[in-house]
């Protein structure tokens, strides 16, 4: 399990994004309102590795400062893993969204173990909204979905996910707590 820094949402991109886990959810498909954890919340992933702990949280908060504006979707993105897959709403890449994630790895300089995929030139930014589905389950939740246009969204604070302590620390980047 990796520790983390995100992207929130603002409350009512956070309700859009819920809404699509209550569609999967009615229609018995996995999604992620199933996951009971006080940290489950609708998210752009900026960052991850094997630990990311408090040293980095000063210079962290300072790059969160400047949080994106809003974040626009362009429909859906899908994983495959190991024998499943995931389903995510894609984020449109702007100039804001690359300059936070830019100032957040700068912020993180010297870290190690980070995972690959959060990195730049080849993070590609998200909101997860089902994992471990088969592939009959990934047609049944597009279909369910389908209706549900890409959205402009707006975002809240960026937080520190410590997965092995299981602690949430909020750094700023933002007026309204998501």
């Amino acid at each position: 399990m990796a520790d983390s820094v995100e992207l929130l949402l603002d409350t009512s991109a956070d309700l859009f994004i819920r809404e699509d886990w209550a569609a999967l959810e009615h229609e018995g498909l996995p999604n992620l309102s199933r996951h009971g954890s006080a940290s489950n919340a609708p998210h752009v992933t900026l960052a991850a590795a094997s630990r990311i702990d408090d040293r980095y949280d000063a210079d962290l908060a300072a790059a969160a400062t400047a949080a994106p504006p809003g974040l626009v979707t362009a429909g859906f993105i899908v994983f495959p893993t190991r024998r499943k897959f995931v389903l995510a709403r894609q984020v449109v890449v702007d100039q804001n969204l690359t300059n936070l994630h830019h100032r957040i790895w700068c912020a993180l300089n010297g870290l190690s173990d980070a995972v690959p995929t959060t990195r730049a030139g080849v993070w590609t930014p998200h909101l997860t909204l089902s994992h471990s589905l088969t592939a009959e389950q990934l047609a049944d939740a597009l279909g369910v979905l389908r209706e549900r246009t890409p959205e402009r969204l707006g975002t809240g604070p960026v937080r520190r996910w410590n997965a092995l302590e299981k602690q949430l620390v909020l750094l700023g980047g933002a007026d309204e707590q998501a």
